[in-house]
C-alpha cells in the first residue's frame, strides 16, 4: 500500500468514485466526493482562523458526519486534532486546551477569557460552505503529528499519545491486511470516536475505500440490527467484547440470521472470552472473528482469526506488516522467550507513537530508540505471540502467577455466569487469594461451579471465594476496570 497521508487517499476517491457513500450514520450519508470537498473548505476555514502548521485543535468527539468532516477537515488544515469524549464537561475541555498548547478549541457555547486559544462553535458544514475546494490541494508531511489520543487510563493516568501521519496509515495497512478489509464492504463502528479503536475504523476505512456506518452507542443493539438489513452483502463490524457479549445476551441467536453477510468481526480494547469465541463460531462459521492486539502507542500490531485458528490459548496471533514484536525482560533486553520463559511484550514499527505530549520523561520510560516497551507478559511461539496478561494485573499466588483473563474464560463457561471478574485479596493465614466477583441472573451453586474449574484449570487457579454482584465495573469503553478493584 502507498505510505501518503488519509487525505490524500480521501481526495483520489473523491476522483475515483466520487458517488460512492463514505459515511453513514443517523444523520444521514455522505459521498467521497463530499467528504473531500466539506472537510478542505473547513480546512480552510481553521487556517482562515489563525490555526498555523502544527496547531493542535481541541474538541469533542461524536459518531455523526460532522465530526468526520472536522476530523479530516484538521488534517487539510496541516493541524494536530486531539478529540475528547462527547459529553467531557467543559472544566475537563478547557484543561486539556491548556495542556495541549491548543491554538483552537472548537465547542458550543465554550469561553475562557484567561486562554490564549481561539473559540469556534460546532457550525461544521455551515462554514465548510464558506471556503469551496479549489485546485489542488497541499497534504501535510507523513512525519509530521496529526492526532493526539489519550489513552482510557486504565494502568495509570490519562495520557495525550501523539502521533504522525505516518502511523495512521501504517495502523491502516495492518488492519486492512490483518482483517481482510474489501472496497466494497460495510463497517459498522460504534465505538466513541475519541477512542484510539473506533477513529481508526474511520480512517482506514477511508484509505481503504469503502463506506463506515458510524453507530451512535455500543449498546444500542436495536439500531446495529438494523444496520445489517441495509442492502449490503459485505457487512463488518467493529465490536469491542463487551459490545459481544451484549448482543449474544439480548439477542440470543438472532446475528446467526446474517451468517451470509457479515464476513469479519474485529474485537480489541480488551480479551475476548473463549465461550464468546465458541458462540459466534457457531452462530457465524463462515464469518472471521479477529483479535485485535495493540494500543495507543502501538496500534493493530497483532490480528489472530480464532475461529480460522482455534484452541490457541491466550493468542493475539501473528505480527503484522508495520509491526515487528520483540519479547523483552525487565531492562529491556530482548529475550528468547516461551510458554515457561516469559517476558514483556515490545514492538518496532511505524505504528508507533510520536511520543506522550508534554511528557519527555514519561515518553522515555516507554519509547527508546523507537521501540514501545509495554507492561503485557508473554511469549512468542512458532510465530504466534502470546499474551498471559498485565504486569499490574498478574496475580502472585505464593509465588505461583495467575492470569486473571484465564480465570475468568473458564468461569464464563460454566452456565448461568453472564459477567465475572477475578481479583486479589488478602487473607490473614493464607495470604494473597483469588477472589471471584460474578453476575447472574440466577443463584449460582458455587460448589458446582469450583468442580467444573478444576477441570479447566490448575488448582492453584481456582478462586477460594465468590461473591455475586449486581455488575461488574468497566472503563468508557468497555474494559474491565480493573485498577478501581485493585484501590
Amino acid at each position: 500500500m502507498k505510505k501518503q497521508t488519509i487525505e490524500q487517499f480521501l481526495y483520489e476517491y473523491a476522483q475515483t468514485t466520487p458517488d460512492k457513500p463514505a459515511i453513514i450514520s443517523e444523520e444521514g450519508r455522505i459521498t467521497y466526493r463530499a467528504l473531500y470537498e466539506t472537510a478542505r473548505g473547513y480546512g480552510s476555514y481553521l487556517t482562515n482562523n489563525g490555526l498555523n502548521e502544527g496547531g493542535v485543535v481541541v474538541t469533542r468527539a461524536a459518531n455523526t458526519i460532522e465530526y468526520a468532516v472536522l476530523y479530516f477537515g484538521v488534517h487539510f488544515a496541516h493541524g494536530v486534532i486531539c478529540s475528547l469524549e462527547k459529553s467531557a464537561p467543559d472544566a475537563t475541555v478547557l484543561d486539556v486546551a491548556k495542556q495541549m498548547n491548543a491554538q483552537i478549541v472548537i465547542a458550543d457555547g465554550l469561553n475562557d477569557r484567561e486562554a490564549s486559544h481561539v473559540f469556534l462553535s460546532r457550525n461544521v458544514m455551515e462554514d465548510a460552505e464558506k471556503f469551496p475546494a479549489e485546485g489542488e490541494p497541499i497534504f501535510p508531511a507523513l512525519d509530521a503529528p496529526a492526532d493526539i489520543l489519550f489513552t482510557t487510563g486504565t494502568t495509570g493516568a490519562s495520557k495525550g499519545v501523539e502521533l504522525s501521519n505516518l502511523a495512521l496509515c501504517a495502523t491502516a495497512e495492518n488492519l486492512i491486511v490483518g482483517c481482510g478489509y474489501d472496497p466494497d464492504m460495510l463497517l459498522i463502528v460504534p465505538g466513541p470516536l475519541n477512542h484510539a479503536n473506533a477513529i481508526r475504523k474511520l480512517f482506514t476505512s477511508i484509505i481503504n475505500g469503502n463506506t463506515v456506518y458510524l453507530l451512535n452507542g455500543m449498546t444500542n443493539v436495536k439500531a446495529f440490527f438494523e444496520i445489517l438489513e441495509l442492502p449490503y452483502n459485505n457487512i463488518a463490524c467493529c465490536l469491542p467484547p463487551a459490545m459481544i457479549r451484549f448482543i449474544l445476551m439480548l439477542s440470543n441467536d438472532a446475528i446467526g440470521k446474517y451468517k451470509e453477510k457479515i464476513s469479519f468481526i474485529e474485537s480489541a480494547s480488551a480479551p475476548l472470552p473463549e465461550p464468546d469465541r465458541i458462540q459466534v463460531g457457531k452462530l457465524l462459521p463462515k464469518t472471521r472473528l479477529i483479535i485485535n492486539y495493540g494500543s495507543s502507542e502501538a496500534a493493530s500490531v497483532t490480528m489472530y482469526d480464532c475461529i480460522a485458528n482455534p484452541g490457541l490459548v491466550n493468542c493475539i496471533g501473528k505480527p503484522m506488516p508495520n509491526s515487528e514484536i520483540l519479547i523483552v525482560d525487565d531492562d529491556k533486553n530482548v529475550i528468547e522467550s516461551s510458554k515457561d520463559h516469559l517476558g514483556l511484550i515490545a514492538c518496532k514499527g511505524d505504528v508507533n507513537m510520536i511520543c506522550y505530549v508534554n511528557a519527555p520523561e514519561l515518553t522515555k520510560e516507554v519509547l527508546v530508540d523507537g521501540i514501545v516497551y509495554t507492561n503485557d507478559i508473554g511469549y512468542i511461539e512458532n510465530g504466534y505471540v502470546y499474551i498471559i496478561g498485565r504486569k499490574g494485573d498478574v496475580i502472585n499466588v505464593g509465588g505461583l502467577k495467575v492470569a486473571p483473563t484465564e480465570v475468568e474464560d473458564a468461569v464464563l463457561a460454566f452456565d448461568g455466569i453472564d459477567e465475572c471478574i477475578c481479583i486479589s485479596e488478602q487473607h490473614p493465614f493464607m495470604g494473597t487469594m483469588l477472589k471471584l466477583l460474578y453476575v447472574s441472573a440466577g443463584e449460582i451453586d458455587t460448589e458446582k461451579l469450583t468442580v467444573f474449574l478444576a477441570t479447566k484449570l490448575e488448582s492453584y487457579k481456582i478462586p477460594k471465594k465468590y461473591e455475586r454482584v449486581d455488575e461488574i465495573r468497566k472503563t468508557y469503553n468497555g474494559k474491565l476496570d480493573r485498577k478501581s478493584y485493585r484501590s
